[in-house]
């Protein structure tokens, strides 16, 4: 226990102040609690109190700290190392032939051990190795930019086969399509002109048709004129018949040799009346005129003068002919 000649005494604590007048008619100021925990040691209230620890660094302060602490030891470190290399170069303290040959091809010992070996070198000596060097390093750019610019023709050389490849495809795709439409404008071409070769022999077929409709219309027309003609020559031989003697009449029909004369005329003449003519005629005669009946009826044949057509059928005629052109 410490001695109690040395412990200083206790403060008394100092008597409490009288409390100022107030004005009158003024309220009356409540006192403020005392604060019983000041008179509290301060190292007791520090230990006890957790919340204490206000004044203590935090996390990102420490971490910080040890940042640049291991910032100042890395500086430090590095400095040494650079003077140890300056004394070194300076001949001063030189260590750098006591480290291993394995070690002093490693970087960065390396380049350490080149510039040094540089400097010692006589001037002139050192300028021929500078010059050198610096022929290397032009070499090496230049190398390194003939392998660039080699690389970057070998890619503009793919890059253009590639569009000239690109290019022939469709220039290749396009000419098909082309090749497959001209194809078919030839086929077109084609079955327009056969269409064409058609209508052409089917006009030249229809205009032989109508000439040679024309020429049977003529004919027929001369052939029926000359029936209507032949039946008007024979209308009076056939009176005069129908009022002969039947007996009579046949001796005349035998002497003429025409069957066919003798089968108009009887056509003309009641058939009771050809019926007993041909009862007095000559059997056989009979029979050659019975059969001419049994024919069909025939026109006779135009006449060689005649060439008349009716206008009627000129105009079907030349219509027809018209819509086809």
């Amino acid at each position: 226990m410490p001695d109690p000649a040395t412990v200083p005494p206790t403060p008394s604590p100092a008597p409490p102040r009288p409390a100022a007048p107030r004005p009158a008619g003024l309220p009356p100021v409540a006192s403020a609690p005392k604060n019983t925990t000041a008179a509290a040691p301060a190292s007791g209230s520090s230990a006890g109190n957790p919340e204490g620890a206000e004044g203590q660094p935090s996390r990102l302060y420490r971490a910080l700290s040890t940042v640049m602490y291991l910032m100042l030891l890395g500086i430090f470190g590095a400095t040494l190392v650079a003077a140890l290399f300056t004394l070194d170069f300076l001949d001063i303290l030189q260590f750098r032939y006591r480290i291993p040959e394995a070690l002093r091809q490693r970087w960065p010992l390396s380049s350490y051990y080149s510039f040094v070996a540089l400097h010692q070198l006589p001037d002139e000596e050192r300028f021929k190795e500078l010059m050198r060097r610096r022929q290397q390093e032009f070499d090496e750019l230049i190398a390194r930019g003939h392998a660039d610019i080699a690389r970057r023709n070998r890619e503009l050389e793919a890059a253009y086969q590639n569009l000239a490849k690109a290019q022939e495809e469709a220039y290749q795709r396009r000419q098909r399509e082309l090749d497959a439409v001209q194809e078919e404008l030839l086929k077109q071409k084609k079955q327009i002109e056969d269409l064409r070769q058609d209508l052409e022999a089917r006009k030249a077929g229809v205009d032989i048709l109508a000439r040679q409709v024309a020429s049977e219309a003529a004919s027929l027309e001369s052939s029926l004129i000359r029936f209507m003609e032949e039946e008007n020559r024979l209308r009076p031989v056939q009176e005069i018949a129908a009022t002969m003697n039947p007996q009579a009449l046949a001796a005349i029909l035998d002497e003429v040799p025409d069957n066919k004369l003798i089968y108009d005329i009887l056509k003309g003449v009641a058939p009771e009346v050809s019926a007993a003519v041909l009862g007095f005629m000559d059997p056989e005669k009979a029979g050659k005129i019975l059969k001419i009946a049994k024919q069909p009826p025939q026109l006779p044949p135009p006449g060689p003068s005649r060439s008349y057509i009716p206008p009627s059928l000129n105009d079907l005629i030349a219509s027809s002919a018209a819509n086809l052109r």
